[in-house]
């Protein structure tokens, strides 16, 4: 099984992504959701006719979206109880016959393919949040075919070095947080 955020285990990471209003979040995010689309609608030829996995599918919307670009079948595999709602999204949109929503953990599902192609919005805060990279990984290693195409493929992290307790409260000295959050043996913080 892969690492979850420390302190969080499966079942708290996983019911958090139930939560239909994470998921409204996320689709309201415009650029986001835009880029995603051109990607999948805008490069046709890369589904058309594809078997396509979508690792962590949430409401179904990209599984959907390759779906309208041509894939031949779409297995959306979501561990949160969001599976029921992305079942019944591909029902209203009536691509029931192309998208498969499968509920389970990417490294316990058991697909009766491999497939040519691999999506999934992996990304989180800070590029490394959601820690579904690991998933994604894993799907790549034990479901594409050889010369299969992943979306994304590639991303770019820019990074400077901070004092982010600076950033919180500026002109006061709030380190004594982090000094307490280390002995309390709490980790680092994660962002919500």
């Amino acid at each position: 099984k892969r690492k979850r955020v420390e302190g969080q285990g499966e079942d708290g990471y996983f019911a958090s992504y139930g939560d239909v209003s994470v998921h409204e979040l996320m689709l309201r995010d415009r650029p986001r959701m835009q880029a995603y689309r051109d990607a999948i609608v805008g490069n046709r030829k890369m589904f058309e006719g594809k078997t396509v996995l979508d690792v962590g599918t949430g409401t179904g919307v990209l599984a959907m979206w390759c779906a309208q670009a041509g894939a031949r079948r779409v297995y959306a595999v979501e561990g949160s109880d969001m599976a029921h709602v992305a079942k019944k999204l591909v029902a209203a949109n009536k691509l029931e016959g192309v998208v498969e929503v499968i509920h389970g953990v990417m490294e316990d599902v058991s697909l009766p393919e491999k497939v040519d192609v691999i999506v999934s919005e992996w990304m989180g805060f800070y590029l490394f949040h959601e820690a579904m990279l690991p998933s994604v990984l894993f799907a790549r290693d034990k479901w594409l075919n050889k010369g299969g195409a992943m979306l994304p493929s590639e991303v770019t992290l820019w990074a400077a070095p901070c004092n982010t307790y600076a950033c919180l409260a500026e002109g006061l000295d709030v380190s004594l947080l982090g000094e307490m959050r280390e002995e309390a043996g709490a980790g680092a913080p994660n962002v919500v």
